[in-house]
């Protein structure tokens, strides 16, 4: 047997351990033998081990499941975002409204394309002196609000129809749009400008001249 005390190895039958002289028997020995047995670690059975790993496993592959789908729906998301939303012939068309509307240069050249005898604008500096031509010309393409109305789309073009707030006038717009080869849809600034001919433009009959 063992000593509940010291766990040293003692003959049957001794009242008392021969190395730390612990007793044995009587009431002392059971109470130690319960302390000892209260204090030694319990380890787990194979079967309990095999069932928390299971259910381990099972809380680890539901998590992953989460985050693919979460994961699968961003791709989505930010793959709607780029491929449809930003190449819609609207969302150009408002970029290049609110260009205007801030008389952003730059952000009207990278809104627009320029062909033709405006081939020449390649920055947003060139774009500020083709607007400050045609103000002297007596053209004043400046807005005050805009709000996108509908798009009518056709293979390579589209026309968004926008109402135009410029003072107390309130004039609808055809803004041309033109789909690059890139898939990418630009305004055509001057199919824009002459559309509005006979609204708030005023523009001067036979119309302008925006080159130099």
């Amino acid at each position: 047997m063992k000593c509940p005390k010291c766990g040293a190895e003692v003959k049957e039958g001794l009242a008392a351990c021969s190395v730390c002289f612990a007793p044995l028997t009587g009431e002392e020995a059971e109470r130690q033998a319960k302390v000892a047995k209260e204090a030694a670690p319990i380890t787990p059975k194979p079967q309990q081990e095999a069932r928390a790993g299971r259910a381990g496993g099972k809380g680890g592959g539901a998590v992953a499941a989460v985050l693919v789908i979460i994961l699968l729906a961003a791709i989505g998301a930010a793959s709607w975002y780029y491929l449809i939303y930003l190449r819609s012939p609207q969302i150009a068309a408002r970029q290049f409204m609110d260009a205007l509307q801030k008389k952003d240069y730059d952000g009207i050249y990278q809104a627009c394309v320029w062909s033709g005898f405006l081939g020449f604008v390649k920055s947003g500096q060139d774009v500020k002196q083709v607007f400050d031509m045609a103000a002297r010309l007596g053209l004043d393409v400046s807005i005050d609000s805009y709000t996108i109305e509908s798009a009518e789309v056709q293979e390579g073009t589209a026309t968004v129809k926008a109402t135009v707030t410029r003072g107390n006038d309130r004039d609808n717009w055809n803004i041309r749009m033109v789909k690059g080869e890139d898939g990418k849809w630009k305004c055509d600034l001057l199919g824009t400008v002459m559309s509005a001919a006979g609204g708030s433009l005023n523009l001067p009959p036979g119309g302008i001249n925006l080159g130099r």
